[in-house]
């Protein structure tokens, strides 16, 4: 008969500083505004941020056949664009 070892497992601890940022304050101590958005903020910059639906604009989803996709994904990289933006432009055109 062999022996067996006992194995003990604990919770990892996080440290001071990921303690701080994720209740809300930076690490030079100055706590994050409660009433700020920062999904909001990030839109105000000149560029927008991934996921979030600037100002004017709606989210539209679609199916399309996943050849027409890549064509689609394809072309605005070609035109160093977005799909959203391509998609617009082609929609604009044609209605």
């Amino acid at each position: 008969m062999t022996a067996q070892k006992k194995v003990s497992i604990s919770k990892p601890v996080l440290m001071a500083d990921a303690l701080k940022f994720a209740s809300g304050e930076h690490l030079e101590g100055n706590p994050t505004p409660s009433t700020q958005n920062p999904k909001k903020t990030a839109l105000r910059g000149s560029k927008a941020v991934s996921g979030l639906v600037p100002d004017g604009d709606v989210r539209l989803t679609a199916n399309i056949n996943a050849e027409l996709h890549l064509k689609l994904k394809i072309k605005a990289a070609e035109q160093r664009t977005t799909i959203g933006q391509l998609i617009e432009q082609l929609l604009v055109k044609h209605l």
